[in-house]
């Protein structure tokens, strides 16, 4: 997958041929300290979600309702979906807005913070892999970013 050389890359040491998971950390320069966007890259065996899933699709709605279902998530919103060729696989995007609302001892108060989350889900046969591309956009995220995170999505060669 192309990403911009700004990035940090960072493997999961339990990553695994199999297995595994990479993030993509795109610093900002104006506020190191701050929490930044995050490209993430996970994959697995493709027998293993084609037990749970018999689709793409289904896998990716799946990860949705799963979002949705999470403590603290309300407001759920999917802004946008689509289907893709990707690597000559079919691939299936959704952006979703949401609020995150924090716990604590008065769980809710103060209000929660809106976040956006783009995902991209593939099954490669070549490979008998699955593949998930997502990023959980923090509050002060680009507007563009969603063009960028297309833009490495697009770019990713499965086999």
């Amino acid at each position: 997958m192309n990403y911009p050389p700004i990035c940090r890359v960072e493997f999961n040491p339990k990553t695994r041929r199999e297995k595994g998971d990479i993030v993509f950390h795109f610093p900002d320069p104006d506020k190191p300290r701050a929490p930044t966007e995050k490209v993430f890259l996970s994959w697995g065996a493709l027998d293993q979600a084609t037990k749970k899933f018999e689709t793409v699709d289904e896998q990716a709605e799946h990860s949705l309702k799963a979002v949705k279902k999470s403590s603290g998530v309300k407001g759920f919103e999917k802004v946008a979906e689509d289907t893709f060729e990707i690597n000559n696989h079919k691939a299936v995007y959704n952006r979703i807005r949401m609020e995150e609302v924090r716990g604590g001892l008065f769980p809710g108060r103060g209000g929660g913070v809106k976040r956006e989350a783009l995902s991209l889900h593939l099954h490669c046969e070549n490979s008998s892999r699955y593949f998930v591309i997502y990023a959980m956009l923090t509050p002060n995220a680009p507007e563009d970013f969603g063009d960028l995170f297309m833009t490495m999505a697009k770019s990713f060669k499965c086999h």
